[in-house]
């Protein structure tokens, strides 16, 4: 894999032609199958779960397929929140290979994230921002920005699968994106009003990464 890339997009906002035709070639260079719109209720296929899942929700510019062995999903989704607005998100899965406990953890900013924060809130409220440190010492540059939501019992394997070497990479190249750990997968999320190229490129390859760093570690767990 090559060298980790920064995740903050530039650009303007493309229109939905061209958001096609930058997905297509995505997928294509990157090994994956585009669908573009799936519906929920309607169509035979594999649902990117995670916080943004609802009854609700609308997904275009579905893909799935498999980079450098990880199976992986993206999904440009949208849907209206209790609050009243409505929020896109663009969203990558990859399917995790550990069959450790993992626990359920996120890794956002307050500085982003508007529809993310009122989710979390609502569906999960015994996750609790966390500062890492309770084992070792974490780089500032992640502390600073990042909050860490998981439950306190949980803290201590979570700095086991994050660790700072893996936090001060974080910091360094996944501003602009919320993180969601399950047991069985990684969501990496996006709340930019634009997509690029670049930015899908970045989130596979940096996601992938990720990925490969929580699979290792959850054999200490």
């Amino acid at each position: 894999m090559g060298k980790l890339r920064h995740i903050v997009p530039r650009g303007l906002l493309p229109s939905t032609q061209a958001v096609r035709r930058m997905v297509i070639e995505f997928a294509d260079r990157s090994g994956m199958v585009y669908f573009g719109y799936v519906s929920q209720r309607t169509d035979e296929h594999q649902i990117v779960r995670g916080l943004t899942v609802s009854t609700d929700h609308v997904d275009d510019h579905y893909c799935i397929g498999t980079y450098d062995q990880y199976d992986v999903m993206f999904v440009e989704r949208s849907d209206e929140l209790k609050s009243g607005k409505r929020h896109t998100w663009h969203i990558m899965e990859f399917d995790l290979k550990s069959t450790a406990d993992i626990p359920h953890f996120f890794i956002g900013s307050s500085k982003h994230g508007q529809g993310f924060h009122e989710l979390l809130g609502t569906k999960y409220p015994a996750l609790h921002a966390m500062t890492l440190g309770a084992t070792a010492e974490y780089p500032a540059s992640f502390t600073s920005y990042f909050s860490s939501y998981v439950t306190p019992a949980h803290l201590v394997v979570m700095e086991r699968l994050i660790t700072p070497e893996i936090a001060e990479t974080i910091a360094d190249h996944f501003k602009g994106v919320v993180m969601e750990v399950t047991e069985q997968a990684l969501y990496l999320y996006s709340e930019k009003s634009h997509l690029t190229a670049d930015l899908l490129d970045t989130m596979l390859q940096n996601g992938v990464w990720l990925a490969k760093q929580i699979d290792q570690n959850s054999r200490h767990i």
